[in-house]
């Protein structure tokens, strides 16, 4: 399942009446309280976690984890859905751009290498720090849900 490489292009994402579906991992290591955040590809200096494109030839779940694989080089069990959330409103339709699918990660290995280590830096935060490093609404809002967020 864990490629080398990174799928690359639009040609085979999902979209719900023109909301790209894009599903993401929140990786934590529980027993440490921590949580595993990449590099922003746009935006310099910007943490996020690892998200993208959910293709038509996988599930949701396999579509987080292969994003998490591909982005940050973690591999571990899905323990929990942690819900679908509209990011940035359309002006000419009124509907959502995207819609983020957020499921928490229990990582159980981190590779050396992985498909986009040479675009993206990888690093672990605390819970309380990635909740302050995470710029984008729609991933606070998984943050909140996660384990992490409970204890």
């Amino acid at each position: 399942m864990y490629k080398q490489f990174a799928k690359e292009g639009r040609d085979n994402q999902l979209y719900d009446e023109g909301a790209r579906l894009v599903a993401g991992c929140v990786p934590i290591d529980k027993h440490g309280r921590r949580v595993l955040l990449v590099a922003s590809s746009k935006n310099e200096g910007e943490w996020v976690l690892p998200k993208g494109g959910w293709e038509n030839d996988e599930t949701q779940e396999e579509a987080a984890m292969r994003e998490t694989w591909e982005e940050a080089g973690a591999i571990g069990k899905i323990v929990a859905h942690l819900g679908e959330y509209e990011h940035k409103v359309n002006k000419k339709t009124g509907g959502a751009d995207s819609i983020f699918i957020f499921f928490e990660l229990e990582v159980e290995r981190i590779e050396e290498k992985w498909p986009e280590m040479k675009k993206r830096e990888r690093r672990w935060f605390t819970f309380e720090e990635a909740k302050q490093v995470v710029s984008k609404k729609v991933m606070r809002k998984a943050l909140n849900q996660c384990s992490l967020a409970r204890r």
